[in-house]
């Protein structure tokens, strides 16, 4: 493997994968060349080794666009971002980061995080931390704007390091869904609508560790029902007539119980509803070459039954109208 830019081996074909790997240069230069290829795509930062080999670390990222995807192999090492390279490589980022070989800790804010396999850590990038490997090693992170996670997570500050549990319920519900997600075929996520649906993917991961990390989530059935109702939205989020009180119906409880699960959330059931059927007509209206259906065909089959009430929503969700959004697909 050399480093630079190819398809295989993750299999993406509309956005190719940036690799690289320490052993494709002399030993004594890998720490240096791991820097500097960490700081040109991912965060400044100062690596150790006290492996006799020398770092033996292969990095692929995968940009879905906002977001973006590191996975790493490696062997023992250990990566630090002080004070000075906080200031020398600004970064205001989140990482979300799935441990799938091996054992690492995250030492921050003065206090250490112990991680075993299959464990979930979430931090920001814009204060000092230390991340280590202490035998062979493989974490995939995916990397949010620092901008974006706060508008979705505006009172959720990451003061310390956030741990989930893969071996404890109920916590293991998120080690179990990002699972999932770092384990998509990625060679299905080639256009922009499949990139959105894999962010989007992350972000219900996000939500319900949100949940968990804010005393919002009570027990795993808990959250179980709170996957089964985002699941309900999904499925019918083409009927106009979908509402918390039809929801709530459905699930055979009470809106008031209904409003419980989602208490604290930085989106009502109905705001998650709207938001849900704006990105799919957007999704739509921005697919490559377009398809024979106009926008107003677009809406009415998301659910949306007032058209300027929808080119209102529309334009303050991302900043273009429908029809703009449709013609820049044509092109």
């Amino acid at each position: 493997m050399t480093g630079g830019t190819h398809v295989a081996p993750l299999g993406v074909k509309a956005h190719p994968v940036v690799s690289f790997d320490t052993r494709n240069v002399a030993v004594n230069d890998r720490i240096d060349y791991w820097e500097e290829r960490c700081a040109e795509r991912v965060v400044g930062l100062h690596c150790t080794s006290m492996s006799e080999s020398g770092l033996e670390a292969r990095f692929e990222y995968c940009d879905f666009g906002s977001i973006k995807m590191i996975d790493i192999i490696g062997n023992q090492h250990v990566i630090e971002r002080s004070p000075s390279l906080l200031r020398r490589f600004e970064k205001d980022s989140v990482f979300v980061t799935f441990l799938r070989k091996g054992s690492a800790f995250v030492n921050r804010a003065q206090s250490c995080t112990v991680l075993g396999e299959g464990d979930v850590v979430i931090y920001d990038t814009n204060r000092p931390y230390m991340h280590g490997f202490p035998s062979q090693m493989r974490h995939v992170i995916y990397e949010i704007p620092g901008a974006d996670f706060r508008e979705r997570f505006p009172r959720w500050e990451l003061n310390e390091a956030v741990r989930f549990d893969a071996l404890l319920n109920p916590s293991r519900i998120v080690s179990n869904a990002l699972r999932e997600l770092v384990e998509t075929d990625l060679s299905r996520v080639e256009t922009a609508a499949q990139r959105q649906s894999h962010g989007e993917r992350l972000w219900k991961v996000l939500q319900t560790a949100h949940a968990f990390a804010n005393g919002k989530v009570r027990s795993a059935y808990h959250t179980a029902v709170r996957e089964r109702v985002r699941r309900f939205i999904e499925v019918h989020l083409h009927e106009p007539e979908l509402c918390p009180t039809g929801i709530a119906s459905e699930m055979g409880m009470s809106l008031r119980q209904l409003n419980r699960l989602f208490e604290g959330d930085a989106n009502t059931l109905a705001s998650l509803i709207l938001t849900r059927r704006l990105q799919q007509c957007h999704a739509d209206l921005a697919r490559p070459g377009h398809y024979p259906k106009t926008v107003s065909e677009i809406a009415f089959n998301w659910g949306f039954r007032n058209l300027s009430h929808f080119s209102r929503r529309f334009r303050a969700e991302f900043g273009l109208s429908p029809s703009a959004v449709a013609e820049m697909a044509k092109r």
